[in-house]
């Protein structure tokens, strides 16, 4: 089997064994999360808390819509390429330039190419958008608005397999973000590029080495709070502990807005607590009472065994939203600290960090 060297961003070809919808859709989530599964013939080095980077692809539609208004008010200067060079720019439409979401630097930049000046910044604008609605100077050719085009940017996203338990394949969770946009529903570049991909199509990535967010030694006890697509490295965590037959005690906080239609993996968290692979499961599930109920207060419900596992060497992750999720957790852990322990709990998650017992990938 050939092993893949680990070089920086080194390019990986996948394909998709599977692409599934881990909410219940029949009873109407509101979220649409995708575990995908993504198949390499050789092996490849990684670790659980790693990421893997992806170059998402342009909608074809939206490359079809640029080229074929090239063709009509450029046609002459379209007629110069070269048949391969036709399909070069196609291929650069498509995998290489940004031509959604379109940068503040990149309006700048194009204002000068622009026949008008005052292009509206307080919007996001697609490159056949703004083409039509602020042509080119005819005194400037193609050639200078790809100059100033700016290339697609990877997107990471947490692994959620395990090297150990699933060979030759990596997971991973991946929320289709859906957002209002100038008064229309739409999906965020990545997520909406990988939410389409079907079995048997091929994906570029590239592994993105976590060196921080790692498991600690076997034998020590970990709390995992991971609410959402926060669970994706904590998955990796479990099945890489499993895998082990590690010792230290697991125990996780999960949480989302519905028991019915949200949990994330709901039979092989229920099975890891059969196994007693989890040691124990607090869920957290907002939307299921009438007061909003989120992990930070499970924390409290539970601050006195959650205060012993601390005080006693346990290490804690938090994987998820930034704001206000990572955010509240830690203000709920000061607070337990505060009032379970009579600590000073500015010293003593100071303590933690130093000691690399808290751990956080946030985003």
């Amino acid at each position: 089997m050939k092993f893949i060297r680990k070089k920086k961003n080194q390019k990986i070809c996948g394909k998709i064994l599977k692409n599934i919808i881990l909410n219940n859709q029949e009873k109407s989530s509101n979220k649409e999360i995708h575990h995908i599964e993504i198949f390499v013939s050789n092996k490849i080095e990684y670790s659980p808390g790693d990421s893997i980077g992806i170059f998402p692809e342009n909608p074809s539609i939206e490359r079809d819509h640029i080229i074929e208004y090239v063709k009509k008010n450029r046609k002459k200067e379209f007629e110069e390429y070269k048949y391969e060079e036709k399909n070069k720019i196609s291929y650069l439409l498509k995998k290489k330039f940004n031509i959604l979401f379109l940068s503040e630097n990149f309006l700048n930049k194009y204002s000068f190419l622009s026949e008008k000046k005052n292009i509206s910044l307080n919007k996001k604008w697609k490159l056949i958008d703004l083409l039509i609605k602020f042509p080119m100077k005819n005194e400037f050719s193609l050639k200078d608005l790809i100059k100033i085009i700016e290339p697609i940017k990877p997107r990471l996203y947490s692994i959620s397999s395990s090297p150990k338990a699933h060979k030759n394949v990596i997971h991973i969770t991946v929320s289709r973000h859906r957002f209002q946009l100038n008064g229309k529903t739409v999906y965020g570049h990545c997520s909406d590029f990988l939410s389409k991909l079907k079995i048997g199509d091929e994906l570029y990535f590239f592994i993105y080495k976590n060196k921080i967010f790692k498991l600690p030694n076997s034998d020590k006890n970990i709390i995992l709070i991971g609410p959402g697509t926060g669970i994706a490295p904590f998955r990796s965590f479990l099945y890489e502990r499993e895998a082990k037959k590690a010792t230290g005690k697991n125990w996780l906080f999960f949480g989302d807005q519905h028991f019915d239609t949200d949990f994330l993996y709901k039979t092989e968290i229920i099975n890891w607590k059969k196994k007693g692979i989890l040691y124990r499961i607090i869920l957290s599930f907002s939307r299921d009472q009438e007061r909003k109920i989120y992990v930070q207060d499970k924390i409290w419900i539970n601050r006195i065994e959650f205060f012993s596992w601390i005080k006693n060497g346990a290490y804690v992750y938090v994987c998820g939203n930034k704001i206000p999720m990572s955010v509240d957790v830690e203000k709920m852990i000061s607070r337990v600290i505060e009032e379970v322990g009579k600590c000073d709990s500015k010293l003593f998650m100071k303590k933690m960090k130093k000691e690399g017992r808290y751990l956080k990938d946030v985003y």
